[in-house]
């Protein structure tokens, strides 16, 4: 990513966050972001475009928070699971990213609504992995129906929560409740011996999840950029940029080592305005760590 494109993509998380998807327009963006027209369509072909990017950081942003939850703890630690199920919401919140999907379910656009959907796909694929892990494999094949139930009763009581004014820092409260459900619900699942959507519905997901590659070469074109953009960077922070590059540029990097090392350097920039390509260079090296564990 140059730096023109990071101009423009920070401008529209801020304008975004503000004003909303709908109410900002490709002119405020430009003005913001202190660009001529021809720049901004130079890197994106239209508003729309814009908004997936920024969707597409609090997804990763959402993935980090999670591994950063269960790093050094049980799989099957089910308030593990708990603070990970949590983390889109605090990255929705944070981010003001709900007003954007509401008026994304009412805009009539298909495209943007397919982004959704897959973002709701990837949410319950994910967690009926999880399950699995809090349930063990016994729970095969009703982990996806037990998935689907868990967001019902997450999403129904968040709805109730809202309407009668739950105080938002108890939010955690709606989800271990419906985890403590889950307990006395999973063992008639696997007694009944019978599923409504379970491996079709999975089937569906592996079929309709859209999955990107990563190529190593362009991550560290992208993490060579990342750094000739930024001037302040800290001794640390340029450190762990340095031994991401040299442990990349390696035949055969050692990922074990890396992937923690890309958690370091995602929290070194927490709280700055580059955390979202921190965020998205950090999913890029582990999801390349997962696919050399399958080679």
């Amino acid at each position: 990513m140059n730096n023109r494109k990071r101009q423009i993509i920070q401008a529209c998380v801020k304008l975004f966050s503000e004003k909303g998807f709908i109410e900002t327009s490709i002119q405020e963006i430009i003005e913001e972001a202190q660009i001529s027209k021809g720049t901004f369509y130079n890197y994106f072909p239209s508003k729309k475009d814009c908004l997936i990017a920024i969707l597409d950081i609090g997804r990763k942003e959402t993935t980090v928070r999670k591994v950063k939850a269960i790093t050094g703890k049980e799989k099957n630690d089910k308030s593990v699971l708990a603070v990970q199920l949590i983390a889109s919401m605090q990255v929705n919140h944070e981010h003001n990213l709900l007003p954007i999907f509401e008026s994304i379910l009412h805009s009539g656009d298909k495209d943007l609504k397919r982004l959704v959907d897959q973002t709701l796909l990837q949410e319950i694929d994910w967690t009926a992995r999880r399950l699995l892990d809090v349930y063990g494999v016994k729970l095969v094949p009703y982990h996806v129906d037990a998935s689907i139930l868990l967001f019902g009763m997450m999403h129904q009581y968040f709805h109730i929560g809202k309407i009668i004014n739950y105080p938002r820092g108890n939010a955690m409260d709606f989800v271990t409740f419906a985890l403590d459900q889950l307990d006395a619900i999973t063992p008639s699942l696997i007694a009944k011996q019978k599923t409504m959507l379970g491996p079709n519905f999975e089937d569906f997901m592996h079929e309709h999840i859209e999955a990107r590659d990563i190529n190593k070469g362009e991550l560290i074109k992208q993490l060579n950029g990342f750094k000739s953009y930024l001037k302040d960077l800290t001794t640390q922070q340029e450190e762990y940029i340095t031994y991401l590059l040299e442990e990349l540029e390696r035949d055969e990097p050692r990922y074990h080592v890396t992937s923690a090392v890309a958690f370091q350097f995602h929290n070194s920039f927490r709280d700055t305005p580059h955390a979202p390509e921190a965020i998205e260079i950090t999913n890029q090296i582990w999801q390349l760590a997962k696919e050399s564990q399958r080679h």
